[in-house]
């Protein structure tokens, strides 16, 4: 079964802010992912066509498939993951969130 997340783009004005954010992320490092602490429990199922759901500005405004789960260590030492997104970011239909 797909699982999908919802997660808040913290910061972005809207849907084109966040394209330009990863436009950025993509032309600095080569891929775009969101940063999370904890490792999903249910990977398998994110990864079998999930996507997340971005909340900008109290709306789900987007949408953009998850392509990979990495576990990273961060700068400090401690464990991190990051949600590998598919560069394509998908408009949906406006909803409060």
């Amino acid at each position: 079964m797909t699982l999908h997340l919802i997660k808040l783009s913290v910061g972005t004005e809207d849907l084109d802010d966040l394209r330009r954010w990863h436009k950025r992320r993509l032309r600095e490092i080569g891929h775009i992912y969101h940063r999370t602490r904890m490792m999903p429990r249910r990977r398998d199922e994110l990864l079998a066509g999930g996507s997340i759901y971005w909340v900008i500005r109290g709306q789900v405004l987007g949408r953009q498939r998850l392509i990979g789960i990495d576990s990273v260590i961060d700068a400090d030492g401690r464990p991190d993951t990051h949600l590998v997104l598919d560069p394509a970011l998908v408009p949906t239909v406006p909803r409060p969130h």
